[in-house]
């Protein structure tokens, strides 16, 4: 271990930036925050024996009124497990009459995230930087173009860690904005303290080929669990069956779950087309989660299933407990990602752990990040999604499989996720290479 300046050991802070998994939890990217929050909690020794030491803080957009599906006790959990390693939740003020997914709020975010981390290296000898998805994209060029840092000053390496992209989320025509912001953030990787994270083959081959991203500033940061995490074990039947009876869930057909939120994107539309033709064969489970109470597509979802005349549950808020009791349970079959465009799901992971023992296998297009995470018939299926019919053939031919044969894929799956995507591993790995300062080419 390298030694600051009197010989003692170095001093590091990790300035985790985001907007989804601290004060409230409404998709993959909050998923990751809470993995994090768990391995604060109950990974800790086992992380910081290989990575060493180190302060952790989280910078959220200030939390209130203005937070989608705000929760004030998340928060206040939230604070308690940072708090309890040392550090705490910075909140970063915006605009909040504006429209969040802009980038006049997303520049005040980055603007934010960088002048927390040029104060935390007033305190700390290393300050890694985890900036998360669009909204911190610019962490990286706002602190280049911030002041410098005083003599004495520690390093500051920022991560870059973007999920999608305008190409991914606005497919087939990226959204002009979007696409600027990210374009004119992404330049910035190389100079140096400014990094982005590969989180997946496919995804980092996008911004490779779309950004311009240079292999040599890539930092690995694998999507990752907390293997034993409660909420990742398999529920007990009886408290299973309570929940998907407390949701209204009959249990008299195979069960076709699908998760996620309202965005085009994931392709709910073209799940409801699919299990059209086996209406009277099974029973669609959709938890959509919708952005607001006034969320157009969730009237267009309702409407699409009623007309397609499929029985079906239609849960518009966000809930773990019923994915989770449901991939529990040997009713379920599927749980079906249709994605248009997907870098790379927590879902397949997380079904992986819940199914190990009975339950569902997971059907995915070949598209995006899912053929590195699965392999066809071998821990999940996956279908051509450009073939008419593919997405329903599929579901056929999970529905058609015995016992013994969907047994093995899921026992296959839940061993891959094991092997692949513990969280001190990843984050150890992640952490070792952004704590170590990159060298600049001007000295």
């Amino acid at each position: 271990m390298t030694t600051a300046r009197g010989g003692r050991p170095p001093s590091r802070a990790l300035l985790y930036c985001t907007f989804n998994g601290a004060a409230n939890c409404t998709n993959g990217i909050g998923r990751q925050t809470q993995t994090l929050l768990g391995t604060l909690t109950r990974r800790w020794e086992k992380l910081t024996a290989i990575t060493g030491p180190f302060t952790p803080y989280l910078a959220i957009p200030e939390p209130g009124p203005a937070t989608w599906a705000y929760d004030p006790h998340l928060l206040a959990a939230t604070c308690r497990t940072v708090e309890s390693r040392g550090g705490r939740i910075l909140p970063l003020a915006y605009d909040t009459t504006a429209a969040f997914w802009t980038p006049p709020v997303w520049r005040q975010l980055s603007q934010q995230a960088a002048e927390t981390a040029r104060t935390l290296a007033g305190r700390y000898d290393h300050v890694a930087v985890i900036a998360v998805d669009t909204p911190f994209a610019g962490t990286g060029r706002a602190f280049l173009e911030g002041a410098l840092l005083p003599p004495g000053a520690g390093t500051v390496e920022i991560l870059l860690t973007l999920y999608g992209t305008a190409y991914v989320h606005s497919h087939p025509a990226p959204d002009p904005g979007r696409l600027v912001w990210e374009q004119r953030s992404l330049t910035v990787a190389g100079q140096p303290g400014v990094r982005v994270a590969d989180i997946g083959e496919a995804f980092t081959r996008h911004l490779i080929t779309e950004y311009a991203v240079d292999p040599a500033h890539l930092v690995p940061y694998r999507c990752s669990l907390d293997l034993t995490a409660p909420d990742l074990q398999p529920m007990p039947a009886a408290d299973a069956l309570q929940i998907t009876a407390t949701f209204g869930v009959p249990l008299d057909r195979p069960i076709v779950l699908a998760v996620g939120r309202t965005d085009p994107t994931k392709g709910f539309d073209q799940l409801i087309t699919a299990v059209a033709p086996l209406r009277d064969i099974v029973h669609l489970v959709a938890v959509i989660v919708a952005f607001s109470d006034a969320d157009p597509l969730t009237r267009t979802y309702r409407q699409q299933i009623a007309d397609a005349g499929l029985r079906a549950t239609y849960v518009d808020r966000f809930t773990r407990d019923l994915p989770r009791a449901l991939a529990s349970l040997p009713h379920t079959v599927a749980v079906v990602c249709p994605s248009r465009g997907e870098s790379l799901a927590n879902l397949p992971f997380e079904v992986g752990l819940w199914a190990r023992h009975q339950g569902p296998i997971v059907v995915a297009p070949a598209l995006g990040g899912f053929p590195e995470t699965i392999t066809d018939l071998d821990n999940g299926l996956l279908y051509n999604p450009a073939e008419p019919g593919g997405l329903t053939a599929a579901l056929q031919h999970v529905i058609a499989m015995d016992d013994t044969a969907r047994s093995a894929i899921r026992q296959r799956a839940y061993h891959r996720v094991v092997r692949e995507r513990d969280v001190v591993t990843a984050y150890a790995e992640t952490l070792t290479r952004a704590f170590t300062p990159t060298p600049d080419p001007t000295r």
